[in-house]
């Protein structure tokens, strides 16, 4: 598990499981061709980082202002939008990181806002879980 040593660093969190950490990257195209026995991808992984970064930015908002619950809603909803996820996945070049499918690969899928996005939140789950 080499390979995530420079994204531990980056994040500072370093995993006790590091084949959570690898699951965080695995999309569900690469499953498909992967002869890896019991090999899983992400999905229920970003489901978990979903509700673990709502709530995380709701307590945020919450805690430090006083507007009504309209608009931290509004805010929330700007703050955890795909297009701002792929965003900080592209900081932390999370792309590099992906295992995909050789057409998804083709298609430039590292670069995919939605797989970007969708992965950060794998990895929000995947902390989640590992880190308590």
């Amino acid at each position: 598990m080499r390979r995530f040593l420079k994204l531990e660093k980056i994040i500072g969190i370093t995993f006790r499981k590091k084949k959570l950490l690898e699951m965080a990257f695995v999309h569900k195209s690469y499953v498909n061709e992967s002869s890896e026995p019991n090999l899983e991808h992400n999905e229920r992984l970003e489901f978990l980082g979903d509700a673990v970064l709502e709530l995380i930015v709701t307590e945020y908002l919450y805690t430090n202002y006083d507007q009504p619950e309209g608009e931290l809603t509004n805010w929330r909803s700007a703050m955890v939008k795909g297009e701002r996820l792929a965003e900080i996945a592209n900081d932390l070049e999370l792309g590099s990181y992906l295992y995909l499918s050789r057409g998804e690969k083709k298609s430039g899928g590292e670069k995919k806002n939605y797989i970007l996005a969708n992965t950060f939140e794998a990895l929000l789950g995947a902390i989640y879980i590992d880190q308590g």
